[in-house]
């Protein structure tokens, strides 16, 4: 998965530069609870694993896209990413 090495990487890099957010960072880790979540409930839903991976697919694609914008507002970061 290159595209979550990637957000990593770019969510590190702007903390380094001091161009995070505290939005941002605590974005980073509520997404973690909240993939928990949307995976359990997928499962009990009678999915399986490879829609489990589908929808963090979705959801990791969406937030590249976002980081690598040249101009990220630092107000607005989505609290979820809706994929249905």
């Amino acid at each position: 998965m290159f595209e979550a090495a990637r957000v990593i990487e770019l969510r590190l890099e702007q903390i380094a530069l001091g161009r995070s957010t505290p939005t941002e960072m605590l974005l980073m880790a509520t997404e973690k609870i909240d993939a928990l979540q949307q995976a359990r409930a997928i499962i009990i839903g009678g999915g399986d694993q490879r829609q489990v991976v589908e929808h963090y697919r979705k959801v990791v694609s969406a937030n590249l896209v976002r980081l690598s914008e040249p101009t990220i507002s630092r107000t607005n970061a989505p609290s979820r990413v809706e994929t249905r």
